[in-house]
């Protein structure tokens, strides 16, 4: 799937907004958080101390982003 870059994809309780066509915003829908995330890296605090002790972890926002660039946000 072709992202828009600054458009707005719900994915469950997310909210993924492209910034360029590597790394996106990740809110959940009620705005708490405002995470930068790509397909490998995240600045939230599940990835950055599970990243450490599992090789190739992906948190909910990465998983967020990659479901938006490989397939449809209704899968």
């Amino acid at each position: 799937m072709a992202v828009k870059v600054k458009e707005p994809y719900f994915v469950d309780d997310l909210v993924v907004y492209f910034i360029n066509e590597e790394e996106a915003l990740v809110t959940d829908y009620d705005c708490r958080w405002e995470l930068k995330a790509s397909e490998t890296s995240c600045e939230c605090c599940t990835f950055m101390f599970r990243s450490r002790f599992t090789p190739g972890f992906a948190c909910r926002h990465i998983e967020a982003v990659k479901r938006m660039k490989h397939h449809s946000p209704a899968e």
